[in-house]
């Protein structure tokens, strides 16, 4: 027991130092936002030239939630082109793709898929059908269950800059309901970011949601999209890996309340742990051996480990206390969520440790789920990996 207590601890001690770094990258990225801010603030308005952006969705089936994303695409305060693709959508979203783009005019456009993917997911083949029309310098991109703000591009773009910026990755935030369900997603998902946003930090990007990304339409073209890189059911995460540790882009971090989507929370339980299921199991037998690793130490091994052994402390006292690290190590993390601009922190600070608790369990189910490749459900479609 005594040598299982000291790998513990140390392992313990590892662990935190991760997470304090992850923490340091993420206060870092809040420092240069908000140089970046005062930069804009006193530079003169006239005279800047901004690349061309591009706004790329591809939806399938989502005509009920459609309608809020596209107005808030029509209230973006600088002017870009839009690149919609209907993946085999069974319901209206065709059409209401089709009439926003009638308002627009020619700036919008919209390719209507019908054909199966093969050797692709649908999400993946449907990009790279958007990747071979695009015209913009800047790819922005979003999903059809989302909202962004109307300073959304005109953000972003401005993170481009730099010619060797390739990705940046910006916030997401759920709204918060009434059921426990709804204001643990508002917690959880941001909180997953965390983990993208201090990776980037560090230099060491590891992950992403696609949902609230921009990319450099060149970097795209270098590798020739999805065609090129293979089947992922995390084509985010597979995409931010090409462009960086292949193409040598760099990524950078928006950590701008101007430019934080709004993304649906799920309606149910088992939705989510599906939705969750997904996302490890990419993570778990990710390409990127960076990733793999971190996954399989910080969460597989460490993470659920720390719960598994908790049981033990009938035998000894101090396992479950160590245990209590990991909850340690991922409420640093936390806690520098709530520091967001735009964020309530009076009531994030409030909800933290109930959440943190629940999020360490919950987290640790949906993991082994992935590891033992639980099959899962996708727009429809039941996979198994």
């Amino acid at each position: 027991m005594a040598v299982f207590l000291i790998i513990f601890l140390a392992a313990g001690a590892i662990i935190l130092s991760i997470h304090v770094a992850l923490a340091a990258g993420i206060a870092s990225a809040m420092r240069a936002e908000r140089r970046r801010t005062a930069r804009r603030a006193a530079r003169p308005a006239a005279g800047t030239v901004l690349p061309v952006a591009e706004i790329v969705v591809a939806v399938r089936d989502e005509a009920a939630r459609l309608p809020a994303l596209l107005e808030s695409l029509r209230a973006q305060t600088v002017d870009c082109l839009f690149l919609l693709v209907d993946d085999r959508s069974t319901d209206d979203t065709a059409r209401h793709l089709d009439d926003f783009c009638a308002a627009i005019g020619p700036r919008a456009r919209v390719i209507h898929n019908h054909d199966e993917p093969i050797g692709l997911t649908g999400k993946q083949a449907a990009l790279d059908l958007a990747f071979a029309e695009a015209r913009g310098d800047i790819l922005l991109f979003t999903d059809g269950d989302c909202r962004v703000p109307p300073t959304w591009v005109e953000e972003l773009v401005e993170h481009f800059d730099d010619p060797d910026v390739g990705v940046v990755l910006a916030r997401i935030e759920l709204p918060e309901g009434t059921s426990f369900l709804s204001r643990f997603q508002a917690f959880e998902q941001p909180l997953i970011n965390q983990y993208n946003f201090g990776a980037v930090g560090l230099g060491m990007p590891m992950g992403c949601f696609g949902n609230n990304m921009a990319v450099r339409a060149a970097a795209i073209r270098e590798f020739g999209g999805f065609r090129s890189l293979g089947y992922a059911v995390t084509e985010d995460a597979l995409l931010l890996e090409a462009l960086n540790r292949q193409g040598g882009w760099q990524v950078r971090v928006c950590t701008a309340a101007r430019a934080a989507a709004v993304t649906a929370g799920k309606m149910s339980w088992k939705e989510y742990v599906n939705q969750h299921v997904r996302w490890n199991t990419g993570a778990l037998f990710a390409t990127d051996l960076l990733s793999r690793f971190f996954f399989w130490f910080v969460v597989l091994f460490y993470l659920v480990g720390s719960i598994v052994v908790i049981p033990l402390g009938v035998l000894d006292w101090r396992v479950p206390v160590i245990s209590l690290n990991a909850f340690l190590s991922i409420g640093v993390l936390a806690f520098v969520g709530g520091a967001y601009e735009g964020k309530m922190r009076t009531r994030y600070y409030l909800r933290l440790l109930p959440h943190l608790f629940f999020f360490g369990f919950f987290y640790s189910f949906v993991t082994v789920r992935a590891l033992f490749k639980r099959p899962f459900e996708w727009k429809g479609t039941p996979i198994r990996p």
